[in-house]
């Protein structure tokens, strides 16, 4: 087992950092972004309705379709595009429900697990696309190479 985030949440972040770099206001083409963000456009629309739910993009159809943040890049959180399509955090079973596990009132484990998920969402929280995006130029942001082509916007 490992502790990594989802493919679905991957790609909803990479998406919204796209539609981030654009601007508040600013639409793309969800087939662009699909392309530019090497993912799959059916897997892209599903992401989308769920990113939509949120209340995070707003979609139009037709010839000048696209999607567009509901809001500006520094008023959406990490947290608030993961949770969007992953739910909430959750590192182990017997924080949210206790009785869960008979060990849960003396285990200290379960005291660990409590403070690093608390750590883990108040960094997630903590932190905004635009916050990511002002990353971009920073040294050691190379994981963000793949978001450093100019987005293509709808006019």
């Amino acid at each position: 087992m490992s502790l990594q985030i989802t493919n679905q949440a991957d790609y909803a972040l990479r998406a919204m950092l796209y539609l981030a770099r654009l601007g508040y206001g600013k639409r793309a083409p969800s087939n662009v972004i699909a392309e530019e963000m090497s993912m799959s456009r059916i897997f892209l629309s599903r992401i989308n309705t769920q990113l939509v739910n949120a209340r995070l993009i707003t979609t139009w159809r037709g010839a000048h379709g696209g999607v567009s943040l509901t809001r500006p890049p520094s008023e959406i959180s990490v947290y608030d595009v993961l949770t969007a399509v992953d739910g909430p955090i959750r590192l182990v079973g017997c924080i949210e429900d206790p009785d869960c596990c008979p060990f849960s009132n003396t285990c200290p484990l379960r005291i660990f697990w409590v403070q690093t998920e608390h750590v883990l969402t108040s960094q997630l929280k903590s932190t905004s696309l635009q916050d990511l995006i002002a990353d971009e130029n920073a040294e050691g942001a190379e994981f963000l190479n793949a978001l450093r082509k100019l987005p293509q916007q709808i006019e």
